[in-house]
């Protein structure tokens, strides 16, 4: 029987070209053709009892394989956790792992972190290979690390992209945040002040309104529903509904001309309903926060006092 057989291609192409001593030998290869499979350079070694496909290239998806492969108490998280959600502001190189371990790992090149509470239903099984944290629990766990503006804007979009609800992150803050543990307060505040309102679409529009919220203008929710006049319910990026004013953050890589004549056209349905919207650049987010600020605190304190609407709660 030849050692790389058709299952075994199967697995490595399934498994981000990694696969275990163990793993090797499920598929029938004996221990003699493995050392000829590394004589010959078609597998390498990655951890003790790990080996790669050297084909394949050593993506950040095949490390994280590599390091579960290498022990089986390992759990990708924090960042690496994010990472492999698709979650924004998770761009990290190096592979963040969990563990009940109180011994070294066996897995080397890794950021470890110890933990006695990481139960069952915490950790995804990946068909992959790949053991990480829920969203849930990966946000939690990120507010040791992040800012609070990174941590909203990381959880506005676990919200938005379905990979968690408010409930279940309440949840989680309720079962793992406590003191002494770094960020618990922080996490808690965060969640357990954030409503059950629909999520921020992106970043700018997270930085956009944790501005205008310290700026005194409190009234101010993401994601608004605004009902037209012929029923449909559309929502805006920011706005208070009770003084029927809105913020649009506009991104040039979402708004082609297709898009954009949308978007106009939206505008003036909104407006039919009495409402007043606003659209803004991403751009003057990133580079002239305060001044936009400024200027969209005036026109609603304006828009507030024409309709006899508070400015704050």
């Amino acid at each position: 029987m030849p050692a790389f057989s058709a299952e075994l291609s199967r697995w490595f192409h399934d498994h981000h070209g990694i696969a275990s001593a163990s793993d090797l030998v499920r598929l029938g290869v004996s221990a003699s053709q493995r050392q000829s499979l590394m004589r010959s350079g078609t597998i390498a070694v990655v951890f003790r009892g790990v080996y790669r496909l050297a084909a394949a290239p050593l993506t950040f998806e095949a490390r994280c394989a590599a390091v579960c492969a290498a022990d089986p108490l390992c759990v990708i998280s924090c960042f690496s956790a994010g990472r492999l959600w698709g979650l924004r502001k998770c761009q990290t190189e190096w592979i963040h792992v969990s563990t009940s371990r109180r011994t070294k790992p066996v897995a080397g090149g890794v950021v470890i972190h110890r933990t006695t509470t990481l139960s069952s239903g915490d950790i995804v099984h990946r068909p992959d290979g790949i053991r990480l944290t829920g969203a849930a629990r990966t946000l939690v766990d990120l507010a040791q690390h992040a800012g609070d503006l990174r941590l909203r804007s990381i959880l506005e979009q676990a919200i938005d992209l379905q990979l968690c609800t408010v409930e279940e992150l309440q949840d989680a803050a309720s079962r793992l945040c406590r003191p002494g543990r770094v960020g618990s307060a922080r996490m808690r505040s965060i969640i357990m002040d954030r409503g059950p309102g629909a999520a921020s679409d992106s970043h700018n529009e997270v930085v956009l309104l944790v501005a205008l919220l310290a700026a005194g203008l409190t009234r101010m929710v993401p994601q608004p529903p605004v009902r037209l006049l012929d029923g449909n319910v559309v929502h805006p990026d920011i706005g208070d509904p009770t003084a029927g004013f809105y913020v649009e953050v506009d991104h040039p890589v979402w708004h082609d001309a297709e898009r954009l004549d949308y978007d106009t056209s939206r505008d003036r349905r909104i407006r039919l309903t009495g409402a007043e919207v606003h659209r803004v650049a991403s751009a003057r987010v990133d580079q002239a926060l305060d001044a936009l600020v400024s200027e969209l605190a005036a026109l609603y304190r304006r828009r507030c006092a024409q309709v006899g609407a508070r400015a704050s709660a």
